[in-house]
Parts: structure tokens; C-alpha cells; sequence
């Protein structure tokens, strides 16, 4: 599905962290009353140094950003979200990070540094909050309405990530209604039939095929792959789907595939690190 590139959703962390001024020294600590919530629950995160609350009644919409300090795609959009942070600067909108527990304090503190987004932080203890949102990748988003209820939980898209965010944050301010959440959300449906760009739908299958593979879902994986290079012979899909098979112990396939890749020219880790899969088999 086509989403747009939104950087609304993380411009307005730095403007919103630097007015909190919340220490460092918070995200040593979980809040000490946290009521976890999914999509239509109310969520309270309080109690943090010495009684600040991450989450802000007063805005029109909070925005909880899900990340790991040590993986590149989590900094890739964090990078990405400061320009959405500058451009919903004044509109209403609260950023809050929530690391998971395991999370290194040191770690945090130099990506929000090296990023340039600002963000007060909650490091959640027994990744409680990821698990009752269903946070299973990072990045992700989960946007709360001015009453503190969950209303939207994005996952991360390599393609369009902060342009989806945008526009699901606009939804929730009431500057757009649904109708034109749709058209963001899903752009290829709104153009004439020929007028999509069957490389980068192709590209988005690529990008879901590999979110597959982290999950553990192999088959679906394999299928998401085939799907993208029926859109377009797309190099990027051949070290994927090779990858897939390899991981389903399908060595044949997976070398096929992979040598398809070389021919494409690619000569990426992630190649080798398919080849590894299958070697010895």
C-alpha cells in the first residue's frame, strides 16, 4: 500500500522536549504509575523525576515514539522526524521516546544527541508498554487524542514512515477528515490506472518482505518477495527472497535466488549473510 513521507509526526519533538526540560537523569527510571493501554484505552505515564508527566493533557495530540538506541533504522527515523518536528511546532503536538527497559542510559542520550530530535524519555520496564500496544518492531508510533486516548499505533515503514505519522497526527488534530487520511494513507488509489510507479510499489513489498522475515514469517516472506518482483524485477527483492528460503532450509532456491542477485550487480552483507544460511547444506 502507498503511504506518503510525512515528517510532521517527529518535527515536533525537539521543540516540545526542549519546553519539558526533563533531565536525563528520567530515563534512568521507569514512572512510578503507568496505566498500559491499547488502541481506545486511555493512557497515563507519570510519576517520572519527581512527578513530571511525559504525557500532556493540554495537547491535541501525543505522540509516543517506540525506538532502539543501537539500530540504524531507529535513528534513520528519528533523523526523519526532526523535520516533523519543526514543521507541527505550535500545533498542539507532544513527543514522548519510550526505550525498553534493557535500554543502555548512555546509549539513549547519544542518539537523541546524534539525531537532533528532542524527546523526554520513558524506559519501559518490562517492555509492558510495547507489549500491551503490540510494539514488536522498531521503530513505531502510537498517537494519543487530547483526552490520552490511544487513537493510532503506526509500525515502521522504510518507504514513507514520517509522511504516514504526518498525516495520521493531522487526522487526530482535526485538520483532516477521513477521507483525506485515505488519500495519504493510500495515494495509489486516488491516480489515474498507469500513473503508480510500479518500482517503488514494488520497493514497498521488498520492505514488508523483510519486516516478514524479522517476524519469523518465512512462507508469508517468500510470497511478499514474488509479489515485488511480479511489480518489478527489483534488485533489492532477490537478496530478500533468498534470505527467506535460506531460512525456510529451502539451499537450492535460496542460491538460485541469490545468484540472480549477483548478476544484478549487488554485493551486500546481506547477501553473504544469506549464503551463510545454507552453508555446509
Amino acid at each position: 500500500m502507498a503511504r506518503p513521507e510525512p515528517a510532521r509526526v517527529l518535527c515536533a519533538l525537539a521543540a516540545q522536549l526542549a519546553a519539558l526540560s526533563i533531565p536525563w537523569a528520567a530515563i534512568a527510571s521507569p514512572p512510578a504509575a503507568v496505566a498500559f493501554a491499547g488502541v481506545g484505552t486511555k493512557v497515563e505515564l507519570s510519576g517520572v523525576a519527581g512527578g513530571n508527566t511525559l504525557l500532556s493533557p493540554g495537547a491535541k495530540a501525543n505522540v509516543l515514539v517506540f525506538f532502539r538506541a543501537d539500530q540504524e533504522r531507529s535513528l534513520d527515523a528519528l533523523r526523519r522526524l526532526v523535520a516533523c518536528q519543526k514543521e507541527l511546532a505550535g500545533e498542539g503536538v507532544h513527543w514522548v521516546g519510550v526505550v525498553s527497559g534493557t535500554a543502555s542510559t548512555s546509549e539513549v542520550k547519544a542518539a537523541i544527541s546524534s539525531t537532533g530530535v528532542q524527546l523526554a524519555v520513558l524506559v519501559d520496564e518490562g517492555d509492558k508498554l510495547y507489549d500491551k500496544l503490540g510494539i514488536r518492531m522498531y521503530p513505531a508510533v502510537a498517537i494519543a487524542d487530547a483526552k490520552l486516548v490511544v487513537q493510532i499505533v503506526e509500525p515502521y515503514r522504510q518507504l514513507d514512515f514520517t509522511d504516514v505519522v504526518k498525516a495520521q497526527i493531522r487526522f487526530v488534530l482535526g485538520e483532516i477528515d477521513k477521507a483525506a487520511l485515505d488519500r495519504a494513507l493510500d495515494p495509489d488509489s486516488s491516480r489515474l490506472p498507469g500513473e503508480g510507479d510500479p518500482a517503488k510499489k514494488a520497493m514497498r513489498d521488498v520492505n514488508m518482505a523483510r519486516r516478514l522475515i524479522e517476524l519469523g514469517q518465512y512462507e508469508a516472506a517468500v510470497t511478499q518477495a514474488k509479489k515485488a518482483l511480479e511489480q518489478a524485477q527489483v534488485p533489492a527483492a532477490f537478496p530478500v527472497l533468498g534470505t527467506a528460503y535460506a531460512r525456510l532450509g529451502r539451499c537450492a532456491d535460496a542460491s538460485r535466488v541469490l545468484d540472480q542477485a549477483r548478476k544484478a550487480g549487488l554485493d551486500s552483507a546481506e547477501i553473504a549473510a544469506a549464503r551463510a544460511l545454507c552453508a555446509g547444506k
